[in-house]
C-alpha cells in the first residue's frame, strides 16, 4: 500500500485581502451632511415656536392691559358730573396727575401713553414696550356700530393696546347712561364698582395686571 502524504490546504479565504471594519470617508461625509440638514430644519421650528410662543404671551398682556382699563373706567361716571363741559376729552383742571382726576368716560377720550401707567400716573414695571390708547364715542342705540353725531344714551370705548412687536389690539365696550354704574344709592355710602388686580412673580418676565366691572351694581330702589 503505497501511503501520500496530503498537503495540508490554506482555508478559505486565506491569502485574499481582508476588508477592513468601520466607516468610509463617504458614508462619515454623508452621515455629518445628514445630521447638519436635521439639525438645522429642527432648529428653525424650534425658532418658530418659541416666537409663537412669544408672541402669544404679548397677546395675553394686551388683552390683559385693555381690561385694566376698561375696569378703570367702570369706576367713572357716564357723563360729568358737573356739567361744564359738553365736549369729549378732559375738562380744565383734570389734566397732569395721570387720570386721577377724570370723573366721566368724555374724559378718556384720546388719551393715550407711550408707558404704561397707573390712574395716578405711575410708571408700572415690567411692560415697557407697550402702549395704550382710548377713543369714546356717541353710538345709536338701534346700531352701536354706527357712530351719532349727536347726543344719545349710549358710548362706545375702544381701548388699543399696542405691544413690543408692534401689533395692536382692541378691545370694544358699551356703556349706557341708565346703566347700573351711573345709578347712585339713596343714601350716601361707599361700594365697589369694579376689581382690578396685580400679579407678579419673581420667575416671570412682567407681572399680570388686569380688571373688570362687576355685575352686581348699586341700584337706586323707587320706593314709590
Amino acid at each position: 500500500m503505497v501511503m501520500r502524504e496530503l498537503a495540508p490546504q490554506p482555508a478559505a479565504g486565506f491569502g485574499r485581502r481582508r476588508r477592513r471594519a468601520g466607516f468610509s470617508m463617504l458614508e462619515v461625509t454623508l452621515s455629518t451632511l445628514l445630521v447638519g440638514v436635521l439639525l438645522t430644519v429642527s432648529m428653525s421650528t424650534a425658532g418658530v415656536l418659541i416666537r409663537r410662543h412669544g408672541l402669544r404671551a404679548q397677546a395675553d398682556v394686551k388683552m390683559a392691559l385693555a381690561h385694566d382699563l376698561l375696569g378703570e373706567m367702570e369706576q367713572v361716571f357716564f357723563a360729568d358730573p358737573d356739567r361744564t363741559q359738553s365736549d369729549f376729552g378732559p375738562e380744565f383742571g383734570e389734566t397732569g396727575e395721570g387720570r386721577r382726576r377724570f370723573d366721566d368716560i368724555d374724559d378718556y377720550d384720546g388719551w393715550q401713553a407711550a408707558v404704561v401707567q397707573d390712574k395716578n400716573g405711575a410708571p408700572l414695571v415690567g411692560f415697557e414696550g407697550y402702549r395704550r390708547s382710548v377713543e369714546v364715542r356717541y353710538v345709536r342705540l338701534s346700531d352701536p356700530a354706527e357712530v351719532s353725531a349727536v347726543a344719545t344714551d349710549l358710548k362706545r370705548i375702544v381701548v388699543t393696546v399696542t405691544g413690543p412687536d408692534g401689533q395692536a389690539i382692541r378691545l370694544t365696550a358699551l356703556r349706557s347712561r341708565r346703566g347700573g354704574a351711573d345709578q347712585m344709592p339713596g343714601v350716601r355710602a361707599t361700594f365697589v364698582r369694579s376689581v382690578q388686580m396685580e400679579l407678579s412673580d419673581s420667575k416671570a418676565s412682567h407681572p399680570v395686571r388686569s380688571g373688570v366691572g362687576l355685575l352686581n351694581q348699586v341700584t337706586v330702589e323707587d320706593d314709590s
